[in-house]
């Protein structure tokens, strides 16, 4: 099974820019990378992605669109699993907890049945991490999907791990302009097989801007 990372860039300041050139080499973990990069987005940053073999993809300005434009890259590449994330998340978990992030196909794997969507959410020690406004609206948010599904998920955390049958049918079923793709995914899945929708909590998934500011 090929693994692609997929995922949103929009960092018109720069600021992502010299994390990634300490934390590139973790692009070994994937088969390919797929970004879809705002225009605003400081066009440095474009020319490092490029040279780590990085596939820029055109996303426009919003967020849901963005993310679609990634997967339709990736899945059409004919990757058989995928990392679904904002990068600058990645990013933050490639160098804070690495050893999560790479153990995270082999945790999905001893899920059972085998899932199509899993969502990637935190633990109660990484979603403390968060400033309290972001801690009470993604709380609303999420228990909104978790009343709808009938199990306590976060799926606020701009992460998931599709296989291609989930990569296959959101493209497909998905309209959301905006990060209610974060929603708007999982509910894709269940509704066509709850069986299929997983959860795992991770470390790396703590409040990353601060990380950005502080260089």
């Amino acid at each position: 099974m090929t693994i692609a990372l997929t995922g949103t860039v929009h960092d018109p300041e720069g600021l992502q820019f010299p994390i990634l050139e300490r934390h590139a080499a973790l692009f070994r973990l994937y088969a390919g990378v797929y970004l879809a990069v705002s225009p605003e987005t400081d066009p440095r940053l474009s020319t490092v992605l490029t040279a780590h073999g990085v596939v820029l993809v055109t996303g426009g300005t919003e967020v849901g669109a963005a993310r679609r434009a990634a997967l339709r890259s990736a899945v059409a590449a004919g990757h058989g699993a995928f990392l679904a994330i904002d990068f600058d998340r990645w990013l933050h978990w490639a160098g804070t907890y690495p050893d999560e992030l790479a153990a995270i196909p082999g945790r999905v794997a001893r899920q059972r049945p085998r899932r199509w969507y899993v969502c990637l959410g935190r633990t109660r020690r990484a979603f403390a991490s968060h400033p309290r406004v972001q801690r009470l609206t993604e709380t609303v948010t999420n228990t909104a999907l978790s009343l709808a599904v009938g199990r306590r998920l976060d799926a606020a955390a701009g992460a998931a791990w599709l296989s291609r049958e989930g990569a296959d049918l959101i493209p497909r079923e998905s309209i959301a302009p905006t990060a209610a793709t974060d929603l708007e995914w999982p509910a894709i899945i269940y509704r066509a097989d709850p069986r299929r929708l997983g959860q795992l909590r991770c470390d790396g998934l703590e409040f990353e801007t601060a990380a950005f500011h502080a260089g």
